[in-house]
C-alpha cells in the first residue's frame, strides 16, 4: 500500500520534532542531574581534614594531613633521623588518647589506631576505585614528594547514646603543624561541620 505524499511529509515531521524534543529532553536532564563525584581534598600544608562518625558502638575519628603538618617533612626517610622522627610521630598518633578527649559520661576507651602514609610505605595516593593516579612530573626519590597520612582512631563507648563533646588536641600536639583544620562529624542527629583554628571541643549534639 502506497502512502500519499502529503502523509509522508506529515510523518517525518512528526518523527523530526518527537526526535528533537527527546534530545533536548535528555540534555535538560543532564543538566539537571548532580555530577556525582569523590572530591580529594587539596594538599595544602598547614590545613588537614578531621571527620568523626558516631555509631552505635562508639566512635571513629578519621585524620586526613599532609605529612609536613605532622612530622616536618614529606619526602621518604633517608636519614636516621628521619626514620627516628617517623617512629615517634607513629607512637604520637598512636596515643589518641592525648590528642582527644571524649566527655566521660559516654564511657569511651580507644580500642584501635591505624596510621597510613606514604612514607611508611602504604599505598594511599590519590587513587580512585583502586586505581592509582600517575604523577603528572617524574621526581626524584629523595625530593618533597606530596605525602599524606591517614589516621583512624576507634573508641569502643559502653553509652554511645551520651556522645556529646570531643575535644580536639591537635594544634598543641603539632605546635608548628596545623593552621587550620575542616572538621566535619555525623550522628544519628544529624551532620555539622566547622573550622579550627586552635584546640577546641567538638559539640556533637545540637
Amino acid at each position: 500500500m502506497k502512502l500519499p505524499t502529503i502523509l509522508i511529509s506529515t510523518l517525518s515531521l512528526l518523527f523530526t520534532f518527537s526526535a528533537g524534543q527527546l534530545y533536548a529532553d535528555d540534555q535538560t536532564q543532564a543538566a539537571a542531574a548532580p555530577v556525582e563525584h569523590e572530591e580529594h581534598g587539596a594538599h595544602e600544608h598547614g590545613t588537614a581534614k578531621l571527620s568523626l562518625s558516631v555509631g552505635e558502638t562508639g566512635l571513629e575519628i578519621m585524620l586526613d594531613s599532609p605529612a609536613v603538618n605532622l612530622v616536618g617533612f614529606e619526602h621518604m626517610p633517608d636519614t636516621d633521623e628521619d626514620k627516628q622522627k617517623l617512629d615517634d610521630l607513629v607512637e604520637k598518633l598512636e596515643g589518641g588518647d592525648e590528642l582527644f578527649n571524649v566527655n566521660p559520661e559516654a564511657e569511651c576507651e580507644l580500642k584501635d589506631t591505624e596510621v597510613l602514609s606514604g612514607l611508611l610505605g602504604d599505598d594511599i595516593g590519590n587513587a580512585e576505585a583502586g586505581t592509582e593516579t600517575a604523577p603528572t612530573t617524574a621526581e626524584p626519590q629523595n625530593s618533597d614528594a606530596h605525602n599524606d597520612v591517614d589516621v583512624t582512631w576507634a573508641y569502643a563507648c559502653n553509652k554511645p547514646a551520651e556522645l556529646k563533646e570531643v575535644a580536639v588536641k591537635l594544634f598543641s600536639a603539632f605546635p608548628e603543624g596545623f593552621q587550620r583544620i575542616n572538621a566535619e562529624w555525623v550522628t544519628d542527629k544529624g551532620a555539622s561541620a566547622v573550622e579550627l583554628g586552635q584546640d577546641d571541643t567538638i559539640k556533637l549534639t545540637p
